[in-house]
């Protein structure tokens, strides 16, 4: 199997089921530190963050500031960007998760938060994105 086939696995596996504790990193009026699930990365032209969340699990209040401050600085500097936020019901944890086929439940796009009521996977939200770039002439 060629490399191109290896690139959207992971590379150490055992690496990645370790936690990363963030003890003794709590700052400046209470601010602790908050994890993205994932990026994508357009050249620096456009960014796709996503986040993904077990069934109902509310999305904390300090990551959803920390997400939407960060997608804003983004698109401030005349870049697109979109958050997506996932859910999984896969309760098992030593199943994967494969994020393309869990299901949207909410947008961050231009500073507005969205709740997406059709039944649309993370890899249809993705494509909608990109073919929103790609009419808009954003280079990606």
């Amino acid at each position: 199997m060629s490399e191109l086939f290896k690139r959207d696995e992971l590379k150490f596996k055992g690496r990645a089921r370790q936690i990363n504790s963030f003890l003794g990193l709590i700052r400046r009026r209470n601010i602790t530190p908050t994890d993205i699930d994932g990026i994508i990365d357009y050249h620096g032209k456009a960014f796709i963050i996503l986040e993904g969340k077990y069934g109902d699990a509310e999305l904390p209040k300090g990551q959803k500031i920390a997400l939407e401050n960060l997608a804003n600085a983004i698109l401030e500097s005349k870049r697109q960007v979109v958050v997506i936020i996932f859910r999984h019901h896969v309760h098992d944890i030593n199943n994967d998760i494969i994020v393309s086929e869990q299901i949207v439940s909410d947008i961050y796009y231009k500073k507005k938060w969205e709740t997406i009521t059709a039944q649309k996977n993370v890899i249809e939200v993705i494509q909608m994105f990109e073919n929103y770039c790609d009419m808009n002439n954003f280079k990606i």
